[in-house]
């Protein structure tokens, strides 16, 4: 998420990234990201969900519906014990305290203020059988799913920038998801997990290589500035599916295509009436004396587009899935997907930019 990195955020930027005292000095360094949850975060990853999924604990109930998870018997039987003990205990509190006021009013002190106004004790319900499952009795593969299915449940749209601070004080909504989301990050940036949470604050994404999300957002901005709002949601789905908490390779290779298909077919096969990505690649490839590419070769001379050519090619041939029922069909793996991203971002900046043209 973009915007101003404040003192406190900074604070944990520098906490959740510099190097343990071990490695600075010389030890091999700790994995870049964490699979899974190790166990110096599950504690701490149980009670953030205990927290959340009591904000609304009918709520709760659904999210086992949600996860196909059963609630154990043992829950419920300790739930209903614990409401008869709190009942009891009401009861008691209750008879003391109004036996406290009686006594106030026979000795005449009805009137004094604070006899009057004192509060009347009670004892805490005790909590949601669905809630303590959650946080306590479920596996630990899958915290992950009830973390991610909380957020998007409680979590909401961050605000526009530019929002005035008073509306978002006032907007009980962004103070939950802020309440949430800032002690969820904290954990994630300190475990150096490999999720994240998504822009939107409703779910987990994995977190993209820093230096594919900074192509990324390039390409982003020149399919915007270029006038391919297609090719910018393409690519911007692609980027979502392959780094779900449930990633979705083939479907991204799909949708990375597209987004370089709606560039590349409106410069390249715009009389097409059923353009794709593999005419571009045989016009370029066969017609590519008529194009040139805006990095030149060692005399200086426009470059030629065999480059661009083999980039296309290779993401085409990458979707290994493309047809169905032929021995050939390999499910696309999620390191050749994020190799087909890197592809396909450079293509989309590339054609948006103008970098392949006519000759002049």
């Amino acid at each position: 998420m973009g915007g101003t990195v404040g003192l406190g955020g900074y604070r944990l930027l520098m906490r959740s990234t510099r190097e343990r005292l071990s490695v600075r000095l010389g030890a091999a360094p700790v994995p870049a990201l964490v699979e899974g949850v190790p166990p110096s975060l599950e504690s701490a990853l149980r009670e953030w969900i205990r927290g959340t999924a009591a904000l609304d604990p009918a709520e709760a109930s659904h999210v086992l519906i949600r996860l196909d998870l059963v609630l154990p018997g043992e829950y419920v039987e300790r739930y209903r014990r614990q409401v008869a003990e709190q009942k009891a205990r009401q009861a008691e509190l209750d008879a003391q305290w109004k036996a406290a006021r009686e006594a106030r009013r026979a000795r005449g002190e009805e009137e004094d203020g604070f006899a009057r106004f004192e509060e009347r004790p009670f004892v805490p319900a005790p909590v949601s059988p669905y809630v303590l499952f959650l946080a306590q009795g479920t596996p630990t593969d899958v915290l992950w799913d009830l973390v991610d299915d909380l957020l998007g449940v409680f979590g909401s749209e961050p605000p526009a920038p530019g929002t005035s601070p008073l509306f978002t004080w006032f907007n009980a909504d962004d103070r939950r998801a802020r309440k949430i989301t800032e002690s969820l990050g904290r954990l994630l940036a300190e475990s150096r997990s490999v999720y994240e949470i998504a822009p939107d604050r409703r779910g987990l994404r994995r977190r993209m290589p820093a230096s594919l999300g900074d192509a990324f957002a390039g390409a982003c901005v020149a399919a915007e500035t270029g006038g391919y709002a297609d090719a910018q949601m393409y690519l911007t789905l692609a980027r979502d599916k392959l780094f779900a908490l449930r990633p979705d390779p083939s479907g991204a290779y799909v949708e990375m295509i597209r987004a370089v298909e709606a560039v590349a077919c409106p410069l390249f096969a715009r009389s097409d009436r059923v353009p794709t990505l593999g005419k571009v690649l045989a016009h370029l490839r066969d017609a590519g004396a008529k194009y040139e590419y805006v990095l030149t070769d060692k005399s200086g001379t426009r470059g030629t587009t065999e480059g661009v050519v083999g980039m296309i090619r290779d993401l085409w041939e990458g979707h290994s899935d493309r047809h169905a029922g032929g021995p050939k069909c390999i499910p696309v793996a999620q390191e050749p997907a994020e190799a087909g991203l890197t592809i396909a971002t450079a293509l989309v900046t590339l054609f948006s930019r103008g970098a392949v043209r006519l000759r002049t």
